[in-house]
């Protein structure tokens, strides 16, 4: 039995070690001072990374895209979890200019 549970508790220690540590590839959103509007800054980011893709076409108007701000999964999958985009990521400058607008309430014009 004991042999048996130190086999288990190798194979965890080795299967844990070989896992991709997610946080790696974030990067860590920040504010300059600026801010941002959804139409002079933002609609651009969202049109290229966002809406062009058919995954997120109500995205392409920001009242489409209010429901995603007003519940916070917008902020929570772009700017904390980086989940979004799918297939493609974020640069620092862009996810900079999406804390800044974040920060200042998600404003429009």
């Amino acid at each position: 039995m004991k042999r048996k549970f130190l086999c288990t508790a190798i194979a965890l220690v080795v299967f844990a070690s070989c896992k991709k540590d997610e946080d790696d590839d974030k990067l860590t959103p920040t504010c300059d001072g600026s801010e941002p509007t959804y139409q002079n800054t933002i609609k651009s980011i969202i049109d290229t990374k966002c809406s062009t893709s058919n995954c997120h076409a109500s995205y392409s108007s920001y009242n489409g895209l209010r429901p995603a701000l007003q519940n916070g999964s917008f902020r929570r999958e772009v700017l904390v979890d980086q989940t979004m985009p799918q297939g493609s990521s974020l640069s620092q400058d862009q996810l900079n200019k999406i804390q800044c607008w974040a920060n200042n309430g998600f404003p429009e014009n």
